[in-house]
């Protein structure tokens, strides 16, 4: 390495000679510029300075005469990007200035995907360099720094291996994770740790739940989807919501439950036999309590939105799940090492139950109003209850084909139809009267979504999704009853409801990375929402409508990651229906702040609207009926909705802890109300808010699993009272405990709900007229898995309702007044004591 040597000459004029009157010559043929300055220095004794070790690797030519130094200097130096300045009477030579460069910017983006299937991860969490952020639908993320050019990444996934590495700047890296189970296969990584907790408290209501552990806890393998939902804190348990989830204390159809981007409107599901969605196609299950941010909308409620698996580029694989309710059955095909298909069915055994429909449970007398046993009260009256076990048949069926490219693009094409029939039919001698009751309902499902993910040069990533979905539920009771003497006299009365709900999407999402702190978020949709309704009895039509909503909506939202892993996000959406000619804004903030390495608090603030619901349609008994209908502004106004949300997490080595607490408040119910004098239906505007507590506990500890629920709550609604009065969702506590016990290669679990009930009203107008019988329920399952060269599986016994508690479905029970003084009162049976045997293979 040559030394560098500066060299700085000050030579005095010895002589007061004229500068004016002497001429600079130079003759220089490439010659070396530092020994040409040092020749001119010594013969006209200049003053100097420059460095002479850089100057001499410029050689000029140069001859003439020049009348200045300035002018000799500047002859010297043209050309070179070199510069002089003149200090005094010392020229001095300095490399030329230039302009200062933009800061450089690095890249980093990729996708991550799993081992064996090489699935794509959806929503993954990424920490880079002390920055973090969550991957797409994907599984892809995109990154920018313009200070760190070697980054450090730490990559987790619920139910797989941490990946831990570090990375130069780069697109379209491919990082690969290992799940700690392969089918029934358990993996054993060296030196590495399983993401396996259930994922709460990382965002303001968020949780991520890791859909591999559902196959230890009891229940129906068609239902597990529920069966991990319905442990979790905010999600209620106690009613058996299977499909019409409430989340967080609000109204049924205020939470909506996506699946491949389409909406799953809800299937009857009797006795938790079958969920909305087939389990076996499921990869991940996001659940969005409230607060959730600009990107989603269509709902003031909850979210769960489930993203279906791709299928198998590796191999064929065929799942079968069978038991004594129902069979299912995945196939999936590779296509090529990019693409596949997916194929699944479901379906129950016919004649599942006791040719027996009606079990008789008795005679309750009541002299007092308000206050009696069951749903429906008193109010003086002899109340005949008798529990409902229905006739029920469901099939549906999945198919799904996904293809990828290089660069981490994904296209697919999901569809699912599903039909079910509950009915009972219900005859009744005594002395007094002859009863005769039958009542049928049919649901038919259809959704499908074709969505194309783009990931661009510079690793930002857009989405187009057009998405379809439809529900049509039919309704149909007859009744009649035979009384007084030789029973000449008789009373009867039918009842039809034809509700069809159908939604229509054009859905657009895109992400630009800005720099490493700021990432864009920007999105538009159209969407066009179908609600039908005919609801009659006897000839009377009670409430028709039939209404067509077309809207457009967009979103922007900066997502604002700081150094510390500090998560911060502000954003609007805004949706313009057509018909109402009024742009409805809703801001949306969140914050996502760690306090320490363990502990981290969120906090939200949003306000949502809802274009399509279900309403309330009393009639004039008390039966309560939730109804599919759209917002036209008037009768129906559009619901508004405000959520603040709050709370504290610890997130420790196998130890999670979570508090959160939530406010909604909401605006726009509607209530359908039949005259009980005149059976004239009238429709009243109403008010509502949710309030409470959720506390998670949960304990990972040598391969076991034990974790805590507890959900302080109100629901409160207003109409026609002046004050709040208890909403029929409302419960104001309610417990759930559950394990899973590792003893390769059986496993042992157990849980418990117990829920302080809901008020069962008599007359809607009295906040008093209610009863509130308590809710249990204890579960417990067996699992024992066996391996073969090519067959894996296991064989899972579970007992539903262990100790036979007797408790009331939430919506599902029917007050029919006999006469004056009597009242018979059906309860649809939830779920007794119920052994399940499973076998599940995989080839």
């Amino acid at each position: 390495m040559k030394r560098k040597i500066v060299v700085v000459i000050f030579i005095l004029l010895a002589f007061g000679t004229s500068a004016s009157a002497q001429k600079y010559e130079i003759s220089a043929q490439n010659r070396a510029l530092n020994q040409v300055l040092i020749r001119l220095r010594d013969k006209y004794n200049l003053h100097l300075s420059f460095n002479d070790n850089a100057l001499s690797q410029y050689h000029v030519s140069v001859s003439g005469s020049f009348n200045t130094p300035e002018e000799t200097i500047s002859a010297l130096l043209k050309g070179l990007p070199l510069t002089w300045r003149k200090r005094g009477t010392v020229f001095i030579i300095l490399p030329e200035e230039k302009n200062p460069e933009a800061p450089k910017t690095f890249s980093l983006s990729g996708q991550m995907l799993e081992a064996i299937t090489h699935e794509p991860l959806a929503y993954s969490n990424v920490l880079i360099n002390d920055h973090g952020l969550a991957t797409d639908l994907k599984g892809s993320f995109h990154y920018l720094s313009s200070t760190d050019s070697v980054f450090h990444l730490r990559i987790s996934h619920l139910g797989h291996y941490i990946l831990d590495t570090i990375c130069a700047p780069g697109n379209n890296y491919r990082f690969i994770l290992t799940p700690s189970s392969i089918g029934l296969k358990e993996i054993v990584v060296e030196n590495k740790v399983i993401e396996k907790a259930t994922q709460i408290g990382n965002a303001p209501g968020v949780m991520r739940l890791n859909h591999q552990i559902v196959q230890f806890l009891p229940g129906n393998d068609d239902n597990s989807v529920f069966n991990l939902l319905r442990l979790q804190p905010g999600v209620l348990a106690a009613g058996e919501q299977s499909n019409g989830l409430i989340i967080w204390g609000s109204y049924e159809g205020h939470s909506e439950v996506l699946f491949d981007g389409f909406t799953l409107w809800g299937l009857k599901n009797f006795n938790d036999n079958i969920s909305a969605v087939n389990p076996l196609v499921v990869k991940d299950i996001q659940v969005m309590k409230g607060g959730y941010d600009a990107r989603y909308g269509e709902r003031v409620g909850g979210i769960v939105n489930i993203a279906g698996k791709n299928g198998s580029t590796y191999k064929p694989g065929l799942n079968l799940a069978l038991n004594n309710v129902t069979a299912n059955g995945m196939l999936e095909v590779p296509l090529s090492k990019k693409s596949s298909i997916l194929l699944a069915f479901r379906q129950t055994y016919y004649n599942l139950y006791n040719p027996d429909d009606v079990e008789f449970t008795g005679t309750t007398t009541t002299t007092t109003g308000g206050q009696g046993p069951g749903p429906g009260g008193g109010q003086g009256q002899n109340s005949l209850s008798v529990n409902v076990r229905p006739d029920y048949t469901f099939h549906d069926a999945n198919l799904r084909f996904s293809t990828r490219g290089d660069n981490g693009d994904l296209f697919y094409i999901s569809l699912l139809g599903g039909e079910d029939q509950f009915k009972y039919t219900l005859n009744r001698t005594n002395t007094q009267f002859d009863i005769s009751k039958s009542t049928q309902e049919d649901n038919r499902q259809l959704g499908g979504s074709v969505y194309y993910g783009k990931n661009w040069n510079k690793g930002n990533a857009s989405s187009l999704t057009i998405e379809y979905s439809n529900l049509d539920n039919k309704i149909r009771s007859d009744y009649q009853n035979r009384f007084g003497p030789g029973r000449g006299l008789a009373s009867w009365t039918n009842s039809n409801t034809d509700n069809q709900v159908s939604q229509f999407s054009l859905k657009n999402t895109n992400r630009f990375a800005i720099d490493k702190i700021n990432t864009l978020e920007t999105g538009f949709g159209l969407i066009a929402d179908q609600v039908k309704l005919v609801n009659d009895t006897t000839e009377i039509n009670l409430s028709s409508q039939e209404t067509n909503l077309q809207r457009l909506n967009f979103y922007a939202q900066d997502h604002i990651a700081l150094p510390g892993n500090v998560q911060l996000k502000a954003g609007f959406r805004f949706d313009l229906p057509f018909d109402q000619q009024k742009l409805f804004i809703q801001p949306r903030v969140s914050a996502s702040i760690p306090v320490s390495q363990s502990v981290k608090f969120n906090a939200a603030w949003g306000v949502y609207n809802q274009f399509i619901s279900k309403s309330t349609v009393i009639d004039a008994v008390g039966n309560y009926q939730y109804l599919w209908f759209g917002s036209d502004g008037t009768d129906v106004p559009v619901l508004k909705a405000t959520h603040y949300v709050s709370g504290w997490s610890f997130h420790g080595k196998n130890f999670l802890a979570s508090l959160e607490g939530y406010y909604k408040d909401i605006d726009g119910l509607t209530q359908f109300r039949t005259d009980t004098e005149t059976g004239v239906q009238t429709h009243v505007h109403g008010k509502g808010r949710s309030y409470g507590l959720d506390l998670f506990l949960k304990k990972d500890f040598h391969g076991h699993s034990v974790w805590l629920s507890y959900s302080l709550g109100k629901a409160e609604e207003k109409f026609l009272t002046a004050d709040y009065q208890r909403a029929p969702q409302d419960q104001r506590h309610e417990l759930k405990l559950a394990g899973i016990i590792n003893l390769k290669p059986f496993y042992l679990s157990a849980n418990y709900v117990y829920g302080s009930g809901f008020p069962l009203y008599t007359n809607p107008t009295d906040p008093n007229s209610y009863t509130e019988p308590d809710y249990q329920r204890t579960d417990v399952a067996a699992t024992y898995r066996f391996s073969t060269a090519k067959i894996t599986g296991e064989v899972a016994f579970s007992i539903l309702n262990l100790f036979d508690n007797y408790n009331i479905k939430y919506s599902s029970f029917e007050t029919v007044p006999i006469d004056d003084t009597n009242t018979l009162q059906i309860n649809t049976e939830s779920v007794p004591f119920s052994p399940r045997l499973s076998v599940r293979l995989t080839l």
